[in-house]
């Protein structure tokens, strides 16, 4: 067994944060090589639900995951090789590796609050709630090019989900169906360049702005600096709406706020939808009440009372399979550089969260 399956296997019991640093391509073989078990179950798990789609469903994951390589191509060529090197490093094809970044969100949880100022600077309470998941580790980047930056996602994911970088610029998120169509940059590896590449919310904003189409995997995301700029972007597959934090906060769930975006969202058809969005709008009811409650001079406890919290509007669910189930929670301090992540994987109500400081400035 080598070093690197060494390494995955450990990560499938705990987080830790395997370091990444190099040009692109070295970056990409030994994250690869690294979580090779995980990806290839991944692979293993998703590719073969591609292909037993409807054929029209299959054409399309090829057309996105095309249009995905010509677009990194174009802005990011660097991404593209480090895919190739994942692909290597993993021993996989590169063009299953394509294939993987080529999918969309089922919106059923996710949540996310920003504090802009409190005794221990802004923070961030993020949820990523995706049910029991095996797919999800903890990298630090070092890149040659760009900010360092910490994150949790999947290891076949080129994007970030959660992520704080060396500047306190702090990323989080939560998905939502819209009804139009786009072919332009995937949210998820957005959030990425964001991350590495932008020291502030405002300049992570000029990108979003830039880049506005995405993959029919559409969502809020929340940006928060270590100033206590904080902004949510709605964006939809050819739109956004940006909603800036207001009486000290700003906070997401799975449903738009904005009219221009809230008129692309998907209509909840179904029983089962029509519980999920009223669930989503009862959860940012209780993230907008606790903007204006939350106790500013204890903000670590009341942040991780909100993430914990159960009932109408609750945080930490519980549901089964096609329900909101809680799997990890963070906070995030961008002026202390404080990465905090809920573990063991599962219900944040009965986690640790354990506190990762790599780039401290002590």
């Amino acid at each position: 067994m080598t070093w690197g399956s060494k390494i995955g296997s450990v990560t499938k019991l705990s987080f830790f944060p395997v370091e990444l640093k190099g040009s692109p391509w070295e970056i990409g073989y030994r994250r690869g090589q690294v979580f090779r078990e995980l990806i290839q179950s991944v692979a293993e798990t998703r590719l073969s639900g591609i292909m037993k789609l409807e054929e029209t469903k299959v054409e399309e994951h090829l057309k996105i995951a095309q249009s995905i390589e010509a677009v990194l191509k174009e802005t990011y060529p660097g991404l593209v090789e480090e895919l190739k090197g994942m692909a290597e490093g993993s021993q996989m094809d590169y063009k299953d590796m394509l294939m993987l970044n080529a999918w969309w969100d089922n919106p059923i949880g996710c949540s996310n609050v920003a504090l802009t100022e409190t005794s221990m600077g802004p923070i961030l309470g993020s949820t990523l709630d995706i049910g029991r998941s095996p797919y999800l580790a903890m990298m630090l980047y070092k890149p040659e090019d760009g900010h360092s930056f910490i994150h949790v996602a999947s290891p076949d994911m080129i994007g970030v989900a959660r992520a704080i970088n060396e500047k306190g610029l702090c990323v989080g998120g939560s998905s939502v169906g819209a009804i139009d169509a786009g072919m332009g940059f995937p949210r998820y590896t957005l959030c990425r360049v964001v991350v590495q590449y932008c020291s502030t919310v405002e300049e992570g904003l000029k990108l979003f702005k830039r880049f506005k189409e995405g993959y029919r995997n559409p969502g809020n995301v929340i940006l928060l600096d270590e100033d206590g700029d904080a902004a949510v972007i709605e964006q939809t597959n050819t739109k956004i709406a940006v909603r800036r934090a207001e009486r000290g906060g700003v906070a997401c769930t799975n449903h738009y706020v904005e009219e221009e975006t809230r008129r692309l969202q998907r209509e909840a058809g179904t029983p089962e939808e029509v519980k999920r969005l009223k669930n989503s709008k009862a959860r940012y009811a209780r993230l907008m009440k606790f903007i204006k409650t939350a106790d500013r001079e204890n903000p670590m406890e009341n942040v991780k009372r909100i993430l914990r919290s159960h009932g109408r509007g609750g945080l930490c669910q519980h549901g089964g399979f096609g329900r909101l189930h809680a799997t990890v929670a963070f906070m995030m301090l961008p002026r202390r550089r404080e990465f905090y992540v809920s573990q063991p994987v599962g219900f944040y109500c009965q986690s640790q969260f354990i506190k990762y400081m790599p780039f401290s400035r002590a």
